[in-house]
């Protein structure tokens, strides 16, 4: 026969281990269907956790663009777009190096990142763009 001390510290460890588990990770909502919200660059910095995971589709002005090559030696292009005043992000587009210039308008589609981890950098306000047209 099972001893009940027994018994029940092995309920009380299977039913506490969901939710151990789950205390560290961060809910954010995230857009559940294949659309972009449409969202200006004020309103992803000044309210990120809202839109954190969502895919996102916005127009700003390119600043300090980056040419530079992955690990694998694939070439991607960072740069920073803002809205004429103190807001930005950062975005990154990946398998070529796009001809951007400083000033350049352009409207991105991406999915926003309210702080991407790189090694050991903490980076907030990312997109990693899908498309980039210069409009």
């Amino acid at each position: 026969m099972i001893n009940k001390g027994i018994l029940v510290s092995v309920l009380l460890i299977v039913c506490a281990f969901p939710l151990i588990n789950s205390l560290g990770e961060e809910v954010s909502p995230v857009n559940s269907s294949d659309e972009f919200v449409e969202v200006t660059i004020d309103e992803l910095v000044s309210d990120p956790k809202t839109y954190n995971g969502q895919r996102v589709m916005l127009e700003g002005f390119v600043d300090k663009v980056e040419y530079t090559k992955s690990s694998k030696g694939e070439p991607f292009t960072l740069f920073r777009m803002n809205d004429g005043n103190d807001n930005e992000v950062r975005v990154y587009y990946e398998d070529e190096h796009l001809s951007l210039s400083n000033g350049d308008k352009v409207k991105i589609k991406g999915r926003y990142k309210k702080e991407k981890k790189y090694l050991l950098y903490k980076i907030k306000n990312v997109i990693k763009a899908r498309t980039v047209e210069e409009i």
